[in-house]
């Protein structure tokens, strides 16, 4: 299997003020974790600066790009971010020092609650020769950032229906995968993230696309006896352009997270302010994908510790595990 691998250039977006290179230690400074440009992380994690800026205009509040929700787990764990998005998944097998080889666990991240469900898309051109997944054997595929939740994911996939050594990986942003597809050189996009995905959408609306099926090669390899955090799902017709009937994949939960050293009251303001009314609101308004939060799914998919402010938050909701 050939490997590519394209430089992430990490971007700093700033609410409030300055731009440094390293996380400082000042009381009143938060530090959010985003992810790849053309994904739904870094929207949503400049949803929650603003929010928290309305509520609290005092701090100072910094968002970091990120290859996505493996460099951003591994930034909590390491006291680099105040909070993040992270999968399920990746937060399951980190929690148990299975995600990356010698990585200890993440043992210093705590979940605060699910944001929404990511999905497993596989898209391609309209008129390409790939009909199904194994059509993929030879061809290159950009799967996301290297380190990253979705590229991590793909991997999971390839291997378990027994292509991974028989494909070309790009490893890559997801914007920067459109744009080598527009250029003809990747024939396959994959993400694991919220739908309508804000860069597939805008792929869909410059070339017409087609998504494939993940669902049934999956079930013909034991995919979801391996991996019990990821469930089937199904893409509606209509989330993009020209896709006029649903598509079967399977779907992983993206969570919210912190490290466990981080001020309580801080986490306390982070839990009110973004599963409030009028947060969820806000962040519906912001991007489609947040149609998916909710109270009622607050805790879909969490089988790691919950931060003990979570435990209480939840626990007044009426939202148990």
């Amino acid at each position: 299997m050939k490997k590519v691998l394209i430089g992430l250039a990490v971007t700093l977006i700033i609410i409030t003020v300055v731009v440094i290179s390293n996380k400082p230690e000042h009381e009143g400074t938060v530090w959010i974790g985003g992810g790849p440009q053309g994904g739904a992380l870094i929207v949503f994690a400049e949803g929650l600066a603003t929010l928290l800026h309305d509520a609290a205009p005092e701090l100072t509040i910094n968002v970091i790009g990120s290859g996505g929700s493996v460099a951003n787990l591994r930034s909590i764990q390491a006291g680099k971010l105040d909070f993040a998005w992270g999968y399920a998944a990746d937060m399951y097998l980190g929690y148990q020092g299975r995600l990356i080889e010698d990585h200890p666990p993440f043992d210093n991240v705590l979940v605060l609650g699910r944001v929404f469900g990511s999905t497993a898309q596989l898209a391609v051109p309209l008129k390409s020769v790939i009909q199904t997944p194994y059509d993929l054997v030879n061809r290159r595929i950009a799967i996301g950032c290297s380190g990253s939740g979705s590229a991590h994911s793909a991997e999971r996939y390839f291997r378990a229906i027994g292509i991974w050594d028989k494909i070309i990986p790009l490893y890559m942003g997801y914007d920067l995968g459109i744009e080598e597809m527009n250029k003809g050189r990747a024939e396959a996009i994959w993400q694991l993230g919220g739908i309508p995905s804000p860069s597939i959408l805008r792929l869909s609306s410059e070339r017409p696309i087609r998504l494939l099926n993940l669902l049934e090669a999956a079930k013909d390899h034991n995919f979801f006896t391996d991996f019990p955090f990821y469930t089937e799902s199904l893409i509606p017709a209509g989330t993009y352009p020209g896709i006029t009937a649903p598509t079967q994949s399977y779907v992983d939960n993206t969570l919210l997270v912190t490290h466990q050293n981080v001020d309580p009251q801080l986490v306390k303001l982070v839990l009110q302010v973004l599963y409030s009314p009028e947060g969820i609101s806000y962040m519906r308004k912001k991007d489609p994908i947040a149609m998916d939060l909710d109270l009622a799914h607050g805790l879909q998919g969490v089988k790691t510790p919950l931060h003990p402010e979570a435990v209480q938050f939840w626990w007044k909701q009426g939202v148990k595990k």
